[in-house]
């Protein structure tokens, strides 16, 4: 733990930052922090409404289950910047939601090296060296083209899981420090502004963060990296960013994706994602808000929880339980035998979905909950059986767990279980009128993490002493 005392001789220039007001949102999702009496929004990403042969089945089995919210992708293809992919099917899917449904868009690269050319960036102290300047640019006007083409949607994410390769590449750059979070950051804040600029009531999620990365930048496969890692890595990229351009803030909520790893059965600990510190699922969000806070910290980015500065609403827009539907109607290929992807059994899967949505029912934090996907994807060998029916539209058993829990008010069952940050990773500064200041700071951080921190808060020394004990 470092103290840091300021002397000065002369005066303190201080920054007010704002938390900022609540953004509107459709009624589907309430505000955060979520009390007691306010229902969890619970919704599916999922893109088969886009396909006209099923979207009116897919509807159909949404609003029985008592599904609000709907996720539908459009990735930007670098070849073609200005064209909106299944523009007309995106539409048509929208046209065709039950009312009171609310549309989320998420958008990110179709291409994992789109925004970065392949290359590992040089080491440099500039935010805005790594990555292709132009093609992120064009991403964020391409964001700003689909919210002014689809003027009824006021929810979307931008960005997907940067922290694993196959959706940002590389990750590391040629020292082998993590680049991938600058790159991502970079794209977020274009399309934040973009989104912003085509009109008010926008609400834009963040990054949509992997649960897992191995942070080895030589492994023989996954290169990626943890989801902690990855937001001190933004956070120290943000810090310098906001520095230099004055940016005040690049999303008003946090994207997140809780899966369940290992995909299998489990007889205990299946909320947990194991004994690294460093990754994290539906039991472990404390350690992402806490990640989230000392990255973000004495910023005019808002933080999660439950103190000044933030109140920042989360979304877990993706998570998942698979079954084991090998040999079903509807199906082909085989499913690696990994016991990431494998699956269990639909008693397994149900079980899992109720705890996690009762769990989740009780944190403040989150605004909404998306399973990943309502109905499986029929390629066992590449796709994902995490749906709540099968590929023929049979119900699975998750479909009547999930219906009782939203017919039954889809609420906390028991005290919703506030966050707040643990002492002694943030900046907690006192301080008295006068021609002497003192200034206490207790961190578990490194030394220029500290001076981050007083620069974020515009702290100016004028001929005074600057003493690290």
């Amino acid at each position: 733990m470092k103290r840091l005392l300021l002397a000065l001789g002369m005066a303190v220039v201080w920054a007010t930052l704002v938390s900022g007001a609540a953004l509107a949102r459709p009624a589907a999702i309430p505000a955060v922090p979520r009390g007691s009496g306010d229902a969890l929004a619970v919704g599916v990403n999922d893109d088969a409404p886009k396909d006209g042969t099923v979207s009116s089945s897919f509807w159909s089995d949404f609003a029985a289950t008592g599904l609000k919210v709907e996720t539908l992708t459009i990735r930007w293809d670098d070849a073609n910047p200005t064209t909106i992919t299944g523009q007309a099917s995106v539409a048509a899917a929208i046209a065709e939601a039950p009312a009171g449904t609310t549309i989320e868009l998420d958008l990110y690269p179709l291409h994992s090296q789109a925004l970065t050319d392949g290359q590992k960036c040089a080491p440099n102290p500039d935010p805005e060296s790594c990555g292709d300047t132009n093609l992120i640019q064009q991403f964020g006007a391409w964001a700003g083209m689909v919210a002014n083409a689809f003027p009824t949607v006021s929810n979307f994410v931008v960005m997907n899981e940067c922290n694993q390769t196959a959706f940002l590449n590389p990750q590391f750059d040629a020292s082998g420090q993590n680049q991938s979070a600058e790159i991502c950051g970079r794209a977020l804040a274009a399309g934040y502004a973009a989104i912003h600029a085509a009109g008010s009531g926008k609400t834009v999620y963040g990054i949509g963060l992997s649960p897992r990365g191995n942070d080895n930048a030589n492994a023989s496969s996954n290169i990626s990296t943890s989801p902690v890692q990855f937001l001190g890595a933004l956070g120290s990229w943000y810090r310098a960013f906001a520095k230099k351009t004055g940016a005040t803030r690049i999303m008003d909520g946090f994207d997140y994706h809780p899966y369940k790893v290992p995909q299998t059965s489990q007889t205990s600990n299946w909320m947990t994602y194991g004994g690294n510190a460093n990754e994290a699922s539906i039991d472990d969000l404390s350690r992402i808000y806490q990640a989230f806070y000392t990255a973000f910290a004495g910023t005019g980015q808002r933080t999660i929880g439950d103190q000044p500065g933030g109140g920042l609403p989360v979304s877990l827009n993706e998570t998942g339980f698979q079954t084991d539907e090998s040999g079903n109607v509807g199906y082909s290929g085989s499913k690696a035998a990994s016991a990431n992807v494998a699956g269990a059994s639909q008693s397994d899967q149900a079980g899992w979905y109720g705890q996690m949505l009762a769990k989740v029912a009780c944190d403040p934090n989150i605004a909404f909950v998306n399973i990943f996907h309502l109905i499986d994807e029929a390629d066992l060998t590449s796709g994902w059986q995490s749906g709540l029916y099968q590929v023929s539209l049979t119900a699975k058993q998750s479909a009547s767990t999930v219906a009782s829990f939203i017919s039954g008010g889809a609420k906390c069952s028991g005290a919703m279980k506030a966050w707040t940050p643990t002492a002694g990773t943030g900046p907690m500064v006192t301080s008295t009128i006068g021609t002497s200041q003192t200034a206490t700071y207790s961190a578990t951080l490194p030394v220029a993490v500290l001076q981050q921190y007083l620069d974020a808060v515009k702290v100016a020394l004028v001929g005074g002493t600057m003493t690290l004990t």
